[in-house]
């Protein structure tokens, strides 16, 4: 048992490693992440009010703050986030990031507009991971959404392959607005990708 855990937290510290050679500012948690309660989901959820308090009850069982939603449950624009919960805060709008509203504002978008999932970077782990995938493609089926508007900070298909769900949407690419703060050269990339999400958006 003792060889179990041991192989276990070196599992998770190489990934920790593997994170932070991306350049990411990664927290890493020793062993208490590793008993978070992974079981597969089985619940049957009719709608997007069924999986938030599906995530909400399961993070409080595993005290974990890891998937954090505004409170849009209609659009079928969806903004896919990966920053630090103590840094985005959808809850409470005058303490969003600046820069991000900033971003859509340029384009005629207010954020609250869209339909917004966040997973808090610094503490995905990987056995977190097949977890967010399933919940993720849960939101994706219910929701069928017209456009992904992916502004991870890691690359989306290592956690989520949504081409495999078959479904029609619109797939953006820009800049996380940690890595554009890191990186001033970004904000040429990602307003390029945002007069294109702009021409996408007048379409509709």
């Amino acid at each position: 048992m003792e060889l179990k855990n041991e192989n276990e937290f070196l599992k998770l510290k190489n990934y920790s490693s593997f994170l932070l050679d991306l350049g990411l500012n990664v927290s890493f948690i020793q062993e208490k992440n590793i008993g978070v309660e992974q079981s597969k989901i089985e619940e049957k959820f009719k709608s997007i009010e069924d999986i938030d308090n599906y995530i909400k009850k399961w993070q409080i069982k595993n005290n974990l703050q890891l998937i954090l939603r505004n409170k849009n449950i209609s659009s079928k624009n969806i903004l896919l986030l990966s920053e630090k919960n103590s840094f985005m805060s959808l809850d409470q709008p005058k303490k969003k990031p600046e820069l991000l509203d900033k971003m859509f504002l340029s384009i005629g978008q207010n954020i609250d507009e869209l339909f917004i999932i966040n997973i808090d970077i610094e503490k995905l782990m990987e056995n977190h991971i097949s977890k967010v995938e399933e919940i993720l493609e849960l939101y994706f089926t219910i929701l069928n959404p017209r456009i992904l508007i992916d502004m991870c900070s890691i690359d989306l298909e290592k956690l989520f392959k949504a081409n495999k769900l078959n479904l029609n949407f619109d797939y953006f690419k820009i800049p996380s607005v940690s890595n554009i703060m890191k990186n001033q050269s970004l904000k040429r990339e990602a307003w390029v990708e945002l007069k294109l999400l702009k021409e996408k958006l007048d379409d509709f």
